[in-house]
């Protein structure tokens, strides 16, 4: 039950909040109709694209998830301008 109960909800999102001062964004970044983005003043650390039919919860989940991963290797995950410039080039 302890394993449950002292389980924070988003952990790594409130963890890189509190450490980096940063922003979290949900909204279209036209032409991509919702993704989400994790930024430290201009240096963009996560940004996720939203998959047809997922709710934000899961989106949610997958940002903490991904935030996991570059907090601990200084990394960037950037699924966004890879998708704009796979649409650009059609």
């Amino acid at each position: 039950m302890k394993g449950a109960a002292s389980r924070v909800p988003f952990a790594h999102l409130q963890a890189f909040l509190d450490q980096t001062h940063g922003q979290i964004t949900i909204g279209e970044i036209p032409p991509i109709r919702r993704a989400v983005l994790a930024a430290e003043g201009k240096r963009v650390r996560v940004a996720l694209l939203g998959h047809e039919g997922e709710k934000i919860g899961e989106l949610l989940e997958r940002l903490d998830t991904a935030l996991r991963t570059v907090m601990a290797d200084d990394s960037v995950i950037d699924e966004v301008l890879p998708e704009i410039k796979r649409r650009r080039s059609r």
